[in-house]
C-alpha cells in the first residue's frame, strides 16, 4: 500500500517534503539549550529521557532542512 501512496502525485504535482519541513520550522530556545547542553555536558544529555534527546534530533533535522532550503535558523528569524 506505502508502495502506491509514494508514487501519488496531487493535482498540482508532487509535494516536497524538505519545504514542507522548512516551511513549518520555528526556532525554538528550549531546542537550542539542549543542543548546548549535550555539547557542553554529554553525561547529563544523556541522563534525559528517551522522547526529550529524540525531539532534539527532529527539531535538528528540521532545522537542517530549512536551512538547506534558504531559510534563516538563527534567533529572530522566525
Amino acid at each position: 500500500m506505502n508502495e502506491y501512496l509514494s508514487r501519488a502525485e496531487f493535482l498540482d504535482g508532487k509535494r516536497d517534503k524538505g519545504q514542507n519541513c522548512a516551511d513549518t520550522f520555528k526556532w525554538d530556545e528550549r531546542m537550542e539549550e539542549l543542543a548546548a547542553l549535550r555539547d557542553s555536558r554529554p553525561a547529563v544529555f544523556e541522563m534525559l529521557g528517551t522522547s526529550t534527546r529524540m525531539s532534539l534530533g527532529y527539531y535538528e533535522n528540521d532545522k537542517k532542512i530549512a536551512a538547506e532550503h534558504g531559510r534563516d535558523v538563527t534567533k529572530g528569524a522566525n
